[in-house]
């Protein structure tokens, strides 16, 4: 006979087993007091909350020949209920019975009286699943249904249920479940199982369910049947193939430092170690976001760490800027989703980690550098144009005036003439990315945009990467991206990629070099903006220039513009 597994084993018999959802178990005893009991209830919220383990209780205090508001699980039908025999408890699954004949069916036996119980229970799990026919189908019923029948519908995703059914039903949510209150219980199973378990790695057990009880208790089962006769830390981690606290950490200096080789190498090595890619980024972001509260009063509460942990985050916190950190988080936030869609192109399981590391430090060495003059000239103090005035495009400058930068401070950079008579804008070149998107080869276009164009020689772009490695992947996507550029430019070109800066070379203009008879004070750069067309018309229009600054790099027209 098969293994009872720990989840139903204790799936909870007693509102007050039920965890973390007191402000549900509560006023439906207070229901049963008063004899307030509703004819149909939407129970919404994650996975293993609680869901169809309440509304089981629910059937059994309903139907209980004892008194009170709570299931004596001693009657026979208490009993019938707990061994899934009660045949006037009635669960459907309505991912699997989804059709308008499946209701009607319900709805035609719904009115026959029950047998052994009380009342006729109806558990309608996963209830979004039903087509909008048979939802039409059980509106009737489910308004006025008879007085010998009550409905519990469960969901995952309440806003794809109609209005005209929840406004027919009393709706309650449960919430994730806190870390704190999954310890508690998974600690009383491990007592009751005869188990033995470090109280560390049942923290990790915890926070790998995210506030789901029957994930949590699923994992302990899980790692039960390993063998040992201890639950420790370092077992949870092989079985879920986490990294360690420490790596973690390490991994996030790296990332603030801007340290690529240090971080690409640190990435391979736990990745040979046996660690899921996924699953560290997991790790990396739930790190940053420790990051993110800390640097807030009273935000460390939130975290589940020792004072020592909460202390160093306390210095990392301190020596990165707020929208720096919230870039970084967004990015390795991307990486999660390019994990789940990213089958593509290159097998190669880290690459949405080491993509997402490189693109955030390299990005910010390069915003350094522009944000840091090297002349010995006194800086334009930066100031933020007026809002009806914008910066002209880098694809289209104005034809009076084009500029030149140097093409080593931008990724990628656009070109709008070359010595070879190659031209490529930067509009090209997001749609170079968008056609690589539109193909489902999102990985060959995360590594174009971590690379930098130094140059073009006749008709061959070349194209810096950071590191070998990056330069060794984006080769085995080139056919995908020279097709990718013979469509968008419409003729056939080459791509060539190097280590390193390269020489950088001037294929862009979008800002004059100084020269002696440049305008140098801002009312003479003022008197220039102002004969440009598009600056001459936002001024029409009420617009007012309060000062002018170098633009170096397309990122900094482009987060201006």
């Amino acid at each position: 006979m098969a293994r009872q597994a720990l989840y139903r084993k204790w799936r909870s018999q007693t509102f007050e087993d039920v965890i973390g959802q007191k402000h549900i178990t509560q006023t439906l005893q207070n229901a049963m007091v008063a004899g307030r009991v509703a004819h149909a209830y939407l129970f919404t919220g994650p996975r293993g909350t609680g869901k169809t383990s309440t509304a089981r209780i629910l059937a059994k205090a309903v139907n209980c020949v004892g008194t009170g508001s709570k299931p004596c699980n001693a009657c026979s039908i208490c009993q019938a209920v707990n061994e899934g025999r009660l045949m006037d408890l009635i669960e459907i699954d309505a991912a699997s019975n989804t059709s308008v004949d499946d209701i009607r069916d319900l709805r035609d036996k719904v009115d026959f009286r029950p047998g052994e119980a009380r009342i006729k229970f109806y558990i309608v799990d996963e209830v979004h699943m039903l087509s909008k026919s048979a939802f039409n189908a059980l509106l009737k019923t489910l308004e006025e249904p008879p007085p010998h029948v009550i409905f519990v519908l469960a969901t995952t995703e309440p806003e794809k249920i109609p209005a005209t059914i929840t406004s027919r039903c009393q709706r309650f949510d449960f919430r994730r479940i806190k870390v704190e209150d999954v310890v508690g219980r998974l600690r009383f199973i491990v007592e009751q199982e005869g188990l033995q378990a470090e109280e560390e790695a049942l923290i990790l057990i915890a926070h790998q369910g995210s506030g789901s009880m029957r994930d949590s208790i699923g994992l302990l089962d899980q790692l039960t049947a390993y063998g040992d006769e201890v639950i420790t830390l370092d077992l949870v981690r092989s079985v879920l193939g986490a990294s360690d606290y420490a790596a973690t950490k390490m991994f996030v200096d790296y990332t603030l430092q801007g340290d690529v080789s240090a971080g690409l190498s640190l990435i391979n090595e736990i990745v040979h170690n046996g660690v899921e890619p996924r699953q560290f980024t997991l790790e990396i972001l739930e790190y940053l976001r420790g990051l993110l509260l800390v640097k807030y009063d009273n935000g460390a509460q939130f975290l589940d760490l020792p004072a020592e942990a909460v202390e160093a985050m306390h210095l990392q916190a301190a020596s990165v800027s707020t929208p720096k950190l919230l870039k970084v988080i967004e990015r390795f936030n991307l990486a999660i989703k390019e994990f789940k869609s990213g089958a593509g192109e290159v097998i190669i399981p880290q690459l949405p980690l080491e993509l997402a590391f490189v693109e955030v430090t390299t990005t910010e060495a390069i915003v350094s550098e522009v944000a840091l003059p090297t002349s010995t000239s006194a800086p334009v103090r930066p100031t933020e144009m007026p809002q009806p005035v914008t910066l002209p495009q880098p694809a289209q400058p104005p034809p009076q005036s084009p500029a030149e930068v140097d093409v080593a401070e931008s990724k990628p950079v656009s070109s709008d003439q070359t010595e070879g008579g190659l031209t490529i804008t930067q509009a090209q070149l997001d749609a170079v990315g968008a056609e690589l998107k539109r193909r489902n080869l999102g990985m060959a276009q995360g590594l174009l945009n971590s690379g930098q164009i130094v140059g073009i020689n006749g008709n061959s772009i070349i194209m810096s990467l950071p590191s070998p490695l990056l330069r060794d992947r984006i080769e085995k996507v080139k056919p995908s991206i020279l097709e990718a550029l013979d469509k968008v430019l419409g003729t056939s070109v080459d791509i060539e990629f190097i280590v390193g800066e390269g020489e950088s070379q001037p294929v862009v203009s979008q800002s004059p070099p100084p020269s002696p008879t440049s305008p140098t004070t801002t009312e003479e750069k003022k008197t220039t903006f102002e004969d440009d067309p598009l600056i001459k018309s936002a001024l029409d229009l009420g617009g007012e220039i309060k000062g002018t600054r170098p633009i170096n790099s397309y990122n900094e027209v482009k987060n201006h513009g």
